[in-house]
């Protein structure tokens, strides 16, 4: 009788696949060395080779030796939790290294040299494509690392169980994949679904890419700002920002303005949108609460910079700057992506910031790149509230059905959905006030400033006051664990404690 594979040795097994993959996510980076103009960095090919080719090695051990040879039994309730908490975390750790040998080993620059939890947080904003940064101002000079924090952001805004599913599929990825956050197949192969998911994230990339070139963009600047943006994740190969980049200033900003939007809009609807859905998709429940959000954001964000002053210049900001500054930075933060258009965040009107707050915790859509509650939950949850009132202000023997559109469908709201919506929004609120008051304890800061960098830390969105810049270590631990639980949507973590403590009790899982 053949053995089964069960438990924590299933779950190592797979971790050893996720380890594999993350093993030829470090190896990446340095086939762009195959390029003359490179070349020059092929001094720190070690820092790749090294942690890439051992973590390869490491993964494919662990999956033979746990799973070659044995029948695999399927995850129990929360193991799937429990397993993707941990590929996150070895994802993450390993491709830190990169990042710590930079500097440290012979013949390179040691003003490159990060610390151990500078590179834990560099890493983990690339792979929960948040944006936030504390790499050294000449790492940006550096092609082969400006590419590898690109990586990063792909393979994190997308999803790392995404992309092995893509390739890799069996009976029992279901629950993994719905626990990454995909909660809509395409198809009802998940294999194809996730290369079809796939292949419109690269097409748009490769789109993206095109539009930057013929706006003037360098190809290798086009290409990485194209792969943050869809990714919503806002890492940039240029010290300074959107300024950074040479061609027509007009033009990138709204080519990236519409990648955002294609990044922090559900893969679903997308797929509609190619078939031809137009009328299912301008009824779905996200794409409204989007647009009603910027009915109300947009006039705000214009207001708040026309009647500001320009902290650099000194005079008031110009109707046209209002319009481009407000406009940009809005969609940059409910999309989670974090780009910024203006000379400086000091720039940024302090009531704008609240108003960037608000739509930081907001987020983007289901099943998309984007981080932060999910347009779903919101829209669900004013709908519930205006169905109450509807029900408090009418006839008792009049019933009305709660109905609302969803990827095509016409589906009717359950309490539990409403339920659902409000839990999650109480839960993240809750964590988002606690981990602000922890950033401002440990770090001496103003809690306004700290609330607003722990949110852009957990939304994924990376649009920095100026506090990430100057935080202790401490401090970026905090946001570390911010990135980390925002990227997760928090309950997963909760489900796999849940499930670890138990275990370790033996106790019944209910």
């Amino acid at each position: 009788m053949k053995k089964v594979a069960s438990g924590y040795r299933l779950i190592f097994g797979y971790l050893g696949i996720f380890l594999a993959v993350t093993g030829v996510i470090m190896l990446l980076p340095i086939f762009l060395l195959v390029i003359p103009a490179f070349r020059d960095d092929v001094q720190y090919i070690w820092n790749f080779v090294i942690p890439g080719l051992s973590t390869l090695v490491a993964g494919i051990l662990l999956f033979v030796l746990l799973l070659i040879g044995r029948e695999r039994a399927q995850l129990k309730k929360h193991q799937d939790s429990i397993l993707l908490v941990f590929v996150w975390l070895f994802a993450i750790v390993v491709s830190a290294i990169p990042f710590f040998l930079a500097g440290r080993l012979p013949n390179q620059p040691h003003d490159m040299q990060m610390s151990f939890t500078e590179s834990i947080f560099e890493s983990t904003s690339g792979y929960a494509s948040v944006g936030l940064t504390r790499i050294p101002n000449v790492m940006f000079d550096s092609h082969i690392y400006t590419f590898y924090r690109a990586v990063l952001q792909f393979f994190g805004g997308v999803g790392l169980v995404l992309i092995v599913t893509s390739a890799i599929s069996d009976r029992y990825g279901l629950k993994l994949y719905t626990a990454e956050g995909h909660n809509d197949k395409l198809i009802p192969n998940l294999g194809k679904s996730a290369r079809l998911i796939l292949s419109m994230y690269v097409g748009f990339i490769i789109l993206g890419m095109v539009a930057l070139l013929i706006a003037g963009v360098n190809w290798f600047d086009a290409l990485t700002h194209s792969i943050s943006s869809i990714a919503t994740g806002g890492f940039s190969s240029k010290i300074n920002g959107m300024a950074g980049y040479s061609g027509n200033q007009m033009a990138i900003e709204i080519i990236t303005c519409v990648l955002m939007i294609l990044g922090a809009t559900n893969f679903v609807l997308h797929f509609m949108l190619i078939l031809g859905r137009f009328k299912k998709v301008g009824k779905d429940i996200e794409i409204r609460t989007f647009g009603i959000i910027c009915l109300i954001f947009i006039p705000l964000m214009f207001l708040a910079f026309i009647t500001s002053i320009n902290n650099v210049t000194g005079q008031h900001f110009s109707v046209g700057e209002s319009f481009r500054y407000g406009i940009f930075t809005f969609i940059s933060c409910i999309t989670t992506t974090g780009y910024s258009n203006v000379p400086s965040y000091v720039v940024i009107p302090s009531v704008a910031f609240m108003l960037l707050g608000v739509c930081n915790v907001i987020g983007g859509g289901m099943g998309s790149t984007a981080g932060g509650v999910k347009f779903y939950r919101v829209g669900i949850a004013c709908k519930s509230y205006y169905w109450t009132l509807r029900a408090k202000l009418s006839p008792k023997r009049l019933i009305y059905p709660n109905y609302i559109t969803r990827c095509g469908d016409q589906k009717e709201v359950q309490r539990y959905d409403s339920n659902e919506a409000f839990g999650y929004i109480l839960l993240y609120i809750l964590v988002l006030f606690s981990g602000a008051y922890l950033v401002s304890v440990l770090g001496g800061h103003e809690y306004g400033a700290s609330l607003f960098e722990f949110s852009t830390a957990i939304s994924g969105t990376g649009l920095s006051n100026g506090l990430t810049a100057i935080a202790n270590p401490a401090v970026l631990w905090v946001l570390t664990v911010g990135m980390f639980a925002g990227r997760l949507e928090i309950l997963v973590i909760y489900y796999a404690a849940f499930r670890i403590a138990r275990d370790i009790l033996r106790k019944e899982t209910i």
